[in-house]
């Protein structure tokens, strides 16, 4: 996709494969995790149940925790990403796994996204304490966001932002050791941006995501 975008060549896959072979080069292949569970949470429903499927940006949200690692204290990163466009609308790195961390996040998409542009969101996420708090419930009410939840144990209901996390790691943070706290903040924060700005996907049109999402927006309002 870069090849084409960038130089105007068109090439078919397995012609870019050869010539990869060819020059010793091999893609970051990422493993795939499968876990499965059937137990839903008592109060609050799985709306989705692995339909990411979506007509238009900010329709479906996808919310998790990350641990990242480096020599000194752990950091975790909360991210939010738009099942649609593929972009993340909002992430918080801290030092602490608390609450706030999660709020803000939430807040901070909020906040960047009118509600004009939001009526009928779903924010999924895992069966963590976090997202099932009543202060977070009361949260995404209070926002008139639709509250969602996977089954326990079971990561392929929340897999959007999982892949994201995956390739933020495989792509990035593997590639560096011994990193400090300020240099992992740097590399997440160039990474998103890259992420969001530059990374092409084939799913959305051979686009970047924030690209894409001033495509659907631009259509929608």
């Amino acid at each position: 996709m870069h090849i084409k975008k960038i130089h105007g060549t068109i090439l078919t896959r397995s012609t870019v494969y050869r010539y990869m072979r060819l020059n010793n080069i091999q893609s970051i292949i990422r493993r795939k995790k499968h876990q499965w569970g059937t137990k839903p949470h008592i109060e609050i429903p799985n709306l989705l149940k692995r339909d990411f499927t979506t007509k238009h940006s900010n329709q479906k949200w996808s919310i998790d925790i990350s641990y990242l690692f480096t020599t000194g204290k752990t950091l975790y990163l909360c991210a939010i990403k738009d099942m649609h466009d593929k972009s993340i609308v909002s992430y918080t790195i801290s030092r602490y796994m608390t609450l706030d961390l999660v709020q803000n996040t939430v807040k901070k998409a909020v906040s960047s996204v009118p509600l004009n542009q939001r009526i009928g969101l779903i924010l999924h996420s895992d069966q963590g304490s976090h997202f099932t708090s009543l202060p977070y419930a009361k949260l995404l009410k209070d926002n008139n966001i639709t509250h969602s939840v996977s089954f326990r144990g079971n990561c392929v209901d929340n897999s959007p932002i999982e892949s994201f996390f995956s390739a933020l790691k495989t792509e990035c943070i593997y590639l560096y050791k011994k990193t400090n706290e300020d240099e992992m903040i740097k590399l997440v924060d160039e990474y998103i941006k890259y992420y969001n700005e530059e990374r092409l996907q084939l799913k959305i049109k051979e686009l970047a995501p924030i690209e894409y999402r001033k495509q659907v927006l631009s259509v929608l309002f």
